[in-house]
């Protein structure tokens, strides 16, 4: 593992020290739902939530790797932290001036943190999700798409004459593997699916007039330079349904939220401010 990433892991596996091994209460109804154990210590379990809290508490360009690739190396790291706190306890830390004051400088954060979420919970009204997702569908519509392959090539008299061999039954996708000096050559010149604006505009202008099936009759030119191009389907791609999006609403409405709230606590609150210097 690199040593980037397993400080990363390492890191994660000491955030997650806070997450106590017991039995998860659900959201609803404050049943106890059994959580899946992920290791033993010392007769004590490491279950999976703490490791998944664990994981998201990862830079993004670790989590990126996956769980799977680095559940060993986490797995770990959560039963070394473990067997520190079990030794610690052991060793009466738990009554240490130092260990007090750091808990409860964590007790004040986490009572804090619970507070303003319960605060936003109680103002994001679902009509404000409905309204931020009626937005985001006036600026995203449905996205057409076309399914096409290409052949690029430098000259414009050899994307004539190929499309000429094009007219007289060559098969495209093999002209493409043939004579294409493009990155899509191999793959019989195909792009896959893309929207208007994922190409340039010379390029997408003349594939979207084309239908299913028909190839350009001209060369096409680009910055790149001359492209024969065949379309092979259109399809129209809805956008995200509000359940899809709902949790990236949550998270950017809640925000919002978070800021009013932040900002009406200090409006209200006697609060006095002092220079740096005292």
């Amino acid at each position: 593992m690199p040593r980037k990433l397993f400080i990363a892991v390492y890191s994660a596996a000491i955030a997650a020290i806070g997450v106590i091994s017991q039995p998860v209460l659900a959201q609803s109804g404050g049943k106890t739902v059994k959580d899946i154990v992920v290791a033993k210590v010392e007769g004590e379990t490491i279950v999976r939530t703490e490791l998944l809290r664990a994981f998201q508490s990862l830079p993004n360009e670790v989590k990126q790797t996956g769980l799977e690739a680095i559940y060993p190396k986490l797995v770990e790291r959560l039963i070394q932290r473990r067997l520190l706190i079990i030794q610690g306890r052991k060793h009466n830390l738990a009554k240490d001036a130092e260990v007090i004051r750091r808990m409860k400088l964590l007790e004040n954060a986490v009572i804090g943190e619970v507070y303003l979420n319960r605060l936003i919970e109680k103002n994001l009204k679902p009509e404000l999700l409905q309204e931020r997702y009626q937005a985001f569908l006036a600026s995203n519509p449905p996205r057409e798409e076309v399914h096409a392959r290409h052949i690029l090539l430098e000259k414009e008299v050899d994307a004539t004459n190929l499309i000429a061999h094009v007219q007289g039954g060559m098969d495209f996708a093999e002209a493409a593997k043939k004579y294409s000096t493009g990155p899509s050559a191999s793959k019989g010149g195909d792009l896959g699916y893309f929207g208007r604006t994922d190409m340039v505009k010379p390029f997408a202008d003349a594939a979207f007039v084309l239908k299913k099936g028909e190839f350009t009759q001209k060369p096409v030119k680009t910055k790149f330079g001359w492209h024969v191009i065949k379309v092979e389907d259109h399809r129209t791609v809805a956008p995200p349904t509000f359940e899809a999006l709902k949790p990236r609403l949550v998270q950017e409405a809640g925000q919002g939220v978070a800021v009013a709230v932040m900002n009406r606590l200090v409006e209200t609150a006697k609060v006095e401010r002092f220079a740096l210097d005292g």
